[in-house]
């Protein structure tokens, strides 16, 4: 016999603020229409260890669906990262990456009906300086656009302002050298950038790394090196498509830990959320979290 179904909703409404009350409305009379029982938790991503507190105290909750975007699925993914339920994702926020790697189903029907009907699967979490993420880590001018992006007052974020953040990034960021360590092999690079994933997507679509696979038991590396102001722009479309392997200045790696050194030069971000300056421990942790798809 299947056991009773008993979802909790944590809605980040911080993440697509004009859009998340009618998601979540639709989300819920489809859920009733189907017969499963639902509650709702709202979160802005403060407080950590709150959502963890609240399931100890709810242990009839067996299921979470995400509503929001990549930072809210870290958030939760990290609240439960000792005793991880099967979670469903709508995506709801600016970039909405993590997802493109998981089940890739990014329409708001679709999603729903994954929530309500979809087999669950497990996938492989990365771990750095004992934070989960799902999709990764990058290092370099992408880091100085997000920590740009947290400067300001998210709520004015959008799609467009990212895109424009990082032309005017591109156009100025100078190549730093970082020293990192692949399964125990030391390189130093002059970077542009440097990507740690699990999966293949970042910034609302930059296909940084893709050959990644999160359900392999390993992280897929990109390093971008030195590339002239001017040829930059000509080569920026081929992230979009995640052509950029022909690049001279790309190279490409698999690994199970990557360590990074120090740097006060160069700043990064964790599944979009911006985490400052390495060192860096960062491992896979195979098959750690479950998703319906």
């Amino acid at each position: 016999m299947a056991r009773e179904r008993n979802i909790l909703i944590v809605v980040n409404p911080a993440s697509g603020r004009s859009t998340y009350e009618d998601r979540l409305g639709s989300l819920k009379e489809r859920l009733l229409q189907s017969g499963l029982k639902s509650a709702d938790f709202y979160t802005e991503l403060e407080g950590v260890g709150i959502l963890s507190s609240f399931l100890n105290t709810n242990p009839k909750v067996n299921e979470i669906i995400v509503l929001g975007g990549d930072g809210t699925l870290n958030y939760v993914v990290n609240e439960l990262l000792e005793n991880q339920l099967p979670i469903s994702i709508i995506s709801n926020g600016t970039g909405n990456d993590s997802v493109k790697s998981l089940h890739g189903e990014r329409s708001f029907e679709k999603q729903m009906e994954i929530a309500i009907h979809g087999r669950i699967e497990w996938f492989d979490l990365g771990l750095c300086n004992g934070r989960a993420f799902v999709n990764g880590l990058g290092i370099g001018f992408d880091g100085q656009v997000v920590e740009q992006m947290s400067k300001r007052n998210k709520k004015r974020g959008s799609h467009l302002d990212y895109l424009m953040t990082v032309l005017k990034t591109v156009a100025g960021f100078r190549e730093k050298e970082l020293s990192f360590s692949l399964d125990g092999k030391n390189f130093t690079r002059k970077i542009l950038l440097m990507t740690v994933s699990n999966g293949t997507t970042f910034g609302g679509g930059f296909v940084i790394n893709p050959y990644a696979r999160s359900t392999d038991g390993l992280l897929d590396i990109c390093v971008l090196n030195e590339i002239s102001p001017l040829a930059r722009f000509w080569h920026l479309p081929k992230l979009k498509t995640g052509s950029h392997d022909a690049l001279k200045a790309s190279e490409f790696y698999k690994a199970r830990k990557v360590h990074i050194e120090r740097s006060d030069d160069l700043v990064a971000h964790l599944d979009g959320e911006f985490i400052g300056n390495p060192p860096f421990e960062i491992s896979i942790l195979p098959q750690a979290i479950q998703v319906r798809c």
